[in-house]
């Protein structure tokens, strides 16, 4: 489903697929668990880049290592928490976004059953999307509305022969973007 696609360090990929898993006990395992360390993740990062001298940890050039389990400026500061501005130069804070290509059916009876993915998903805290495998329509789940199918932009995603010319020159974040397969460029060669 993502070969060929440059998210710019933006994906966390894990396989899955559905067919070996009908009842969803797979999926519901990765929901519970990765849901929550993503949610976390995406969370650390966003405090850290909204306000990176309460929340972050400043630069790591004038950290100290205080007990082998935290950081502090020098050698007379409170403890930091966060992530140093040097992480959150390189990673874009964003809402986790969890894409999953199961059935609408298995996935609400998951939501419906696991009170922590009810807190992430149903609060809005990370983004739920369902790829049906049969059909291939895409929802995504809304809070207070349920699934809401979703239909592609008119406007195609762009697209290149490798992901170097996507970032060279930039120091923001990138577009997504899909990339030529190796068959493909040598086609074009």
């Amino acid at each position: 489903m993502t070969r060929g696609a440059f998210f710019d360090r933006r994906a966390f990929l894990i396989s899955y697929d559905p067919t070996q898993d009908p009842s969803g006990a797979i999926l519901e395992r990765h929901l519970v668990t990765n849901g929550a360390v993503g949610a976390g993740i995406s969370l650390e990062y966003y405090f850290s880049s909204a306000d990176n001298d309460r929340y972050g940890s400043g630069s790591k050039v004038t950290h100290n290592v205080t007990g082998l389990f935290a950081v502090m400026d020098g050698t007379a500061s409170d403890l930091r928490t966060g992530l140093p501005s040097q992480m959150i130069e390189i990673h874009e804070a964003m809402r986790l976004l969890i894409v999953v290509e199961q059935s609408l059916d298995v996935l609400t009876a998951i939501y419906e059953r696991q009170p922590a993915v009810r807190e992430l998903v149903g609060n809005a805290w990370v983004q739920l999307v369902a790829k049906d495998p049969e059909s291939g329509a895409i929802h995504r789940f809304r809070p207070g509305l349920g699934w809401v199918r979703w239909d592609p932009p008119a406007r195609p995603v762009p697209r290149a022969e490798r992901s170097q010319p996507c970032y060279a020159g930039r120091r923001d974040p990138c577009p997504p973007a899909l990339i030529a397969a190796p068959d493909e460029r040598a086609a074009h060669a």
